[in-house]
């Protein structure tokens, strides 16, 4: 076997958005499969290179994925590492790259099992609108967006979260229902290409679960730097990365996130990325 993408148990066959990643790979000679991560019967030292991609699930078993992790990488090679994806899968590593000179979301920080109240903190921010989800998460899923006439229900959604997990609070940015979400794509070293979300009218959140529109986009030099400095600043090697860019008040671009454990790439909006994927995974194979 020479490559294993490793996916979650809902999806079995990879998210839709990985078919071209297959295709290209399969269109290199290379033998390839996909497995569960967290199937007990998996081999995975018999794979030449394993390859993270919707292992979706593992938000609520978070030290059982990176253990998983740190046995295959201790059998055969991992994209990305084990560090990376031990370092990426807790929203923390923020603090780190804002320390490092990123322009991030300003973000509250709460640790599980804190007692706030949200009111307070929003005063003390001078934030009118907020957003509150948890410190490890995929997909918006705890994601709340608090209104300044409904903080009882915020505060609720607060609470509920620190009891079972450490939380962010962050202002709520505007930009995010008219201007969407900017994707940059890195793949090994290099820029590859970017996509722009937007939410569905009335909604903010940008995935297509939620009725997200994508559209690949092109993006500015300036853009493309900041990214690239982005991946720089945090001081890994990605065999795939993605930046995700929202604009401020005043229309500066802030980091959002950077996803490098299990993102989509969007694969299906630019087939030829998934033939430069299959290139580097094929690279680093050998």
């Amino acid at each position: 076997m020479d490559v294993l993408l490793a996916t979650a148990g809902h999806l079995p066959q990879l998210d839709a958005d990985d078919a071209p990643l297959v295709d290209a790979l399969r269109a290199r000679g290379l033998d390839i499969d996909v497995a569960v991560w967290d199937d007990p019967a998996v081999e995975w030292g018999a794979a030449g290179i394993v390859v993270v991609r919707s292992t979706w699930d593992y938000t609520g078993r978070r030290d059982e994925f990176l253990a998983w992790a740190e046995r295959v990488a201790s059998l055969t090679r991992l994209e990305n590492p084990a560090d990376v994806l031990r370092w990426n899968t807790h929203k923390s590593y923020l603090i780190e790259l804002e320390e490092r000179g990123a322009p991030v979301v300003p973000t509250a920080w709460l640790g599980q099992g804190d007692r706030i109240d949200l009111g307070e903190l929003l005063a003390d921010r001078g934030w009118k609108r907020a957003v509150v989800k948890p410190a490890v998460d995929s997909g918006s899923r705890g994601l709340r967006r608090v209104e300044p006439d409904d903080l009882a229900s915020g505060q609720a959604h607060l609470d509920e979260l620190l009891a079972r997990a450490d939380v962010m609070v962050q202002p709520y940015l505007e930009a995010i229902e008219t201007e969407g979400e900017r994707s940059l794509v890195f793949l090994g070293d290099g820029f590859s290409h970017a996509v722009r979300k937007r939410p569905a009218p009335g909604d903010f959140r940008i995935q297509q679960r939620w009725g997200g529109r994508y559209e690949v986009e092109d993006v500015s030099t300036e853009l493309r730097d900041l990214g690239a400095w982005i991946l720089e600043a945090s001081g890994h090697d990605y065999l795939y990365a993605r930046v995700d860019l929202v604009d401020d008040a005043d229309g500066t671009p802030q980091l959002a996130e950077l996803e490098v454990a299990e993102p989509s790439l969007y694969l299906t909006h630019v087939p030829e990325a998934a033939t430069r994927l299959a290139g580097l995974v094929e690279e680093r194979l050998s």
